[in-house]
C-alpha cells in the first residue's frame, strides 16, 4: 500500500465513550454504536479507528501530573489508555469487527525536538483488511515523555498515510453557539470555513473561561489545523446517531446532522 492510498479517519471521542464524571467508566452504548458506524463502512473504505483517553486517561494526567516522577506517570498513563483501548478492541472484535490494536508509543516517538512515525504496522494491517485501533498516549521523548492527544496522532499519521475525511464522533450534535447542555437556546454550527473559523475559536475561547465548553474549543482549532493542512473535510457529530455517521461516510455530506470544518483552499 503506497502513502498515496487513502484512508479514512474515525476518532471516538472520549465524551462519547466514556462517563467522564466517572473515573475509568465506559458508555456500552456507545460502543455498541460504534461496531454498527464500522460495520456499515469497512467493506469500501479503509479505516484507522483512534479513541480518546476520556475518563481514564484524564483521571490519571489529573491526578498524577506533576506530582510524581516521569517513570511512574508514564507507567500509569499508560496503563490506564491500554486498558481503555483494549476495552474498546475487544468489544468490536466479539461484535464481528475485525481490528486489532496498536500501541501508539511504539509507532510515534519524539527524537531532537522532532517526531519520528512508524507506519509500517498500520499499513500492513490495512492491508490485510484489518482497522488498525490507536489512540492518545503518553509517548517517549528525549526529555522523556510527552502527552499526545488524539488529534494530534491523526495528524503526524496522516502526514504519512493519505486521509479522505476525518470523522469526530462526540455525544452531541457538532458544535453549538452555546454549550447545548447547559444553555437555553443552543443552535448547531453546520458549517466552518474560511469565513467563520476565526469568530467561532474565539467565541468558543471565551467559553472556556467561563463553563465546561472549552475541550470543544480543543476539538475545533484541531479540526481546522488539520483540514488546512491536508485539504479534507473534518466532520464533528454524535456517534449515537449510528445512521447519520453512515450516511456520512458512505454518501457525503449534503443534508447531515454536523458541524462541518472545511478550509479546503483556505
Amino acid at each position: 500500500m503506497s502513502s498515496e492510498a487513502q484512508a479514512v479517519y474515525i476518532k471516538a471521542g472520549g465524551s462519547f465513550l466514556t462517563f467522564k464524571d466517572k473515573p475509568f467508566s465506559i458508555n456500552f452504548h456507545a460502543l455498541e454504536a460504534l461496531s454498527k458506524i464500522l460495520k456499515s463502512v469497512l467493506e469500501r473504505k479503509r479505516v484507522i479507528l483512534a479513541n480518546g483517553g476520556g475518563s481514564f486517561a484524564h483521571t490519571i494526567v489529573t491526578k498524577l501530573m506533576g506530582r510524581v516522577n516521569t517513570r511512574t506517570m508514564v507507567v500509569e498513563c499508560q496503563r490506564a489508555t491500554r486498558w481503555l483501548n483494549k476495552l474498546i478492541v475487544d468489544y468490536l472484535v466479539d461484535e464481528g469487527v475485525e481490528a486489532v490494536s496498536i500501541q501508539t508509543s511504539t509507532i510515534i516517538g519524539g527524537k531532537e525536538g522532532k517526531y519520528y512515525v512508524n507506519l509500517e504496522p498500520v499499513i500492513s494491517a490495512l492491508r490485510l483488511g484489518i482497522t488498525p485501533v490507536v489512540y492518545g498516549e503518553c509517548i517517549f521523548t528525549e526529555e522523556g515523555f510527552e502527552v499526545l492527544s488524539t488529534e494530534k496522532v491523526f495528524k503526524l499519521m496522516a502526514q504519512h498515510l493519505k486521509p479522505e475525511i476525518f470523522v469526530f464522533l462526540m455525544d452531541v450534535d457538532g458544535v453549538f453557539t452555546c454549550n447545548p447542555r447547559a444553555c437555553g437556546k443552543p443552535t448547531l454550527i453546520e458549517k466552518i470555513d474560511s469565513n467563520n473559523y476565526s469568530s467561532v475559536i474565539e467565541m468558543l475561547k471565551s467559553f472556556e473561561r467561563t463553563d465546561a465548553t472549552g475541550g470543544v474549543y480543543g476539538k475545533v482549532k484541531s479540526a481546522v489545523e488539520l483540514s488546512r493542512e491536508f485539504q479534507v473535510p473534518v466532520v464533528l457529530t454524535s456517534g449515537f446517531d449510528v445512521d447519520n455517521v453512515s450516511k456520512i461516510l458512505n454518501k457525503g455530506l449534503t443534508s447531515v446532522k454536523a458541524t462541518v470544518v472545511d478550509l479546503r483552499g483556505g
